[in-house]
C-alpha cells in the first residue's frame, strides 16, 4: 500500500512541474508580443502623419507657388501676351490649390479660343494649351462662323473678299456652311467662285458671284435650278454679266435676267 501512494505522489509532481513550465513561458513571451504591436502602431502612424503634414504645408499658398506659365497652341490670330491678364490673378498660389475648372472657363470668353486645358507640372509649373477658333467664312457684316458651323464674335478685315460670306436670320450656321459646301459641289466646273450665300427669312437662297452677279435660287429645288442656271449662262448670260444685275432662277421652265439701270 505504501507503494502506490508513493507512484500517486511522483504523477502529481510531475504535473506540477509541467504546469509551472507553461506558466513561466507564457509570461516571458508577454514582452515580445507588446513589442511587435508597437512597432506595427508605429510603422502605420508615421506614414498617416507625415501625409496629414504636407496635406497642411500644400494648403498655404506661399508654398511652392506657381513660377512659369507656358501657353501652346498653333496660333494664327491670337495674341498670347492678351491672356497674361486673365491668367495672372489665378496663378498666385499653387498647383494643388489652383482654381483650374474657372481659369479655363475665363481663358475660353476670349473669343479666339475656341478651347482651353490647363496641366500641372510639378512642382511649380503650369501648361496652357489652345485650340484656336479656325474661321471659314463671315457672318454677315458681324462675326464669323468656324469649321463647326458655329457664329463667333472675331472679325478677320484682311480676308474679307477671300472667304465668303454666310447668313441667315436664324441661328443656323452650321446648316448655312453645309448647305454653302453643296452648292460649292454642285458648281465646281463653274468659272466664278462664290462669295456671298444668304437665306432670308422665307429660307430661300441668294448667291452673289465674284463677278458681282446676284443669283436668286429661291427655296425649293435648288440643285436643279443651279444646274440650269449654269448651262444658260455659258450660253446666254456670259457676255453680258456687266450689264445684269440679278438672275432669278426661280421660274418652272428658265429663269428670269434684271439688267442694270441705264443699259
Amino acid at each position: 500500500m505504501k507503494k502506490r501512494k508513493a507512484q500517486v505522489t511522483r504523477r502529481v509532481a510531475s504535473r506540477k512541474k509541467k504546469s509551472t513550465a507553461k506558466s513561466s513561458t507564457f509570461f516571458k513571451q508577454l514582452p515580445v508580443k507588446d513589442w511587435r504591436v508597437t512597432a506595427f502602431l508605429s510603422s502605420f502612424m508615421f506614414p498617416v502623419l507625415v501625409m496629414v503634414f504636407m496635406t497642411y504645408w500644400i494648403k498655404d499658398p506661399t508654398h511652392l507657388k506657381i513660377k512659369s506659365v507656358e501657353v501652346r497652341g498653333d496660333l494664327k490670330y491670337l495674341d498670347k501676351a492678351s491672356l497674361q491678364p486673365i491668367i495672372e490673378p489665378f496663378v498666385k498660389t499653387n498647383l494643388y490649390l489652383l482654381d483650374s475648372k474657372s481659369l479655363e472657363e475665363e481663358i475660353e470668353f476670349n473669343p479666339w479660343v475656341y478651347s482651353a486645358s490647363l496641366t500641372s507640372v510639378w512642382p511649380d509649373k503650369l501648361l496652357v494649351k489652345i485650340q484656336e477658333q479656325t474661321p471659314i467664312a463671315f457672318w454677315g457684316t458681324e462675326g464669323m462662323v468656324n469649321e463647326f458651323g458655329e457664329v463667333v464674335d472675331v472679325n478677320l478685315p484682311a480676308k474679307r473678299g477671300k472667304l465668303p460670306m454666310l447668313y441667315s436670320p436664324f441661328d443656323k450656321g452650321r446648316e448655312m456652311v453645309e448647305n454653302y459646301l453643296k452648292v460649292s459641289a454642285w458648281m465646281k466646273d463653274f468659272p466664278i467662285d462664290i462669295v456671298a450665300f444668304t437665306e432670308d427669312t422665307r429660307g430661300s437662297w441668294t448667291l452673289k458671284l465674284a463677278n458681282g452677279l446676284n443669283v436668286k435660287v429661291g427655296r425649293r429645288e435648288q440643285e436643279r435650278r443651279i444646274r440650269r442656271f449654269i448651262v444658260g449662262y455659258g450660253k446666254q448670260l456670259i457676255g453680258q454679266v456687266k450689264k445684269i444685275d440679278t438672275v432669278d432662277l426661280r421660274y418652272t421652265n428658265g429663269f428670269a435676267v434684271k439688267w442694270n439701270k441705264g443699259v
